[in-house]
């Protein structure tokens, strides 16, 4: 009976000591944790929404670069073809095969264009930087003494296209011009089958 009565009086305080703490103060968190937890869901939504940002700015770059290409790809093959290079309002085409200037001249004539005809210093060293060290056909040729493009209009003395020592007619009968591998240009025999280079037709970009 004393024992029972013992174990009774301990049960009663020790409800009477968890009478005295509010029942909700039992689950609450410090201010401190709650700053803590706080930090951590805003920190958390802030990555979330640059991960979000970051894959729509991939996703928006791609399709600009895509829709980019396209358009390229459709002018490319509208104005040019796929064969051609664009520079100053005109088309090129380098034709690798060695042929007489006759044949250049019919095989540009082919495809609706010509052998190229130079304007400018700038579109020289564009040329040059196509061909390499190979040598290429021109639409330039004599004419009664008078050096000629193709479309009728006379090369002009002071053009600076020529190489150094050209034109010097030295076979007697060098009345085509094409370029050197200097990106110059060499006077040479028409159609001696020994006498042979590639092609540079032109024709207008139409766009």
């Amino acid at each position: 009976m004393a024992k029972q009565r013992e174990m009774q009086v301990m049960e009663s305080g020790y409800s009477n000591v968890l009478g005295k703490v509010p029942s909700s103060g039992r689950h609450q968190c410090s201010p401190r944790m709650l700053v803590f937890i706080l930090m951590g869901q805003n920190i958390a939504l802030f990555l979330l929404l640059t991960i979000m940002a970051a894959f729509l700015f991939i996703m928006y770059f791609r399709t600009v670069e895509g829709e980019k290409n396209t358009s390229l790809n459709h002018y490319e093959k509208s104005h040019c073809g796929s064969s051609w290079k664009k520079f100053n309002g005109s088309c090129y085409c380098f034709e690798i095969n060695r042929v007489t200037w006759t044949e250049a001249h019919l095989s540009c004539a082919r495809s609706n264009s010509d052998l190229v005809i130079i304007k400018s210093d700038e579109e020289q060293k564009f040329l040059k930087s196509k061909t390499g060290d190979d040598c290429y056909w021109i639409g330039l040729q004599r004419i009664k003494e008078i050096w000629t493009w193709v479309d009728g209009t006379i090369l002009k003395a002071s053009s600076g296209f020529w190489r150094i020592g050209e034109p010097n007619n030295g076979r007697g009968d060098e009345n085509c011009a094409h370029l050197f591998k200097d990106g110059k240009m060499n006077d040479a025999p028409c159609d001696q089958e020994k006498i042979k280079c590639n092609a540079i037709c032109e024709k207008k970009d139409l766009s």
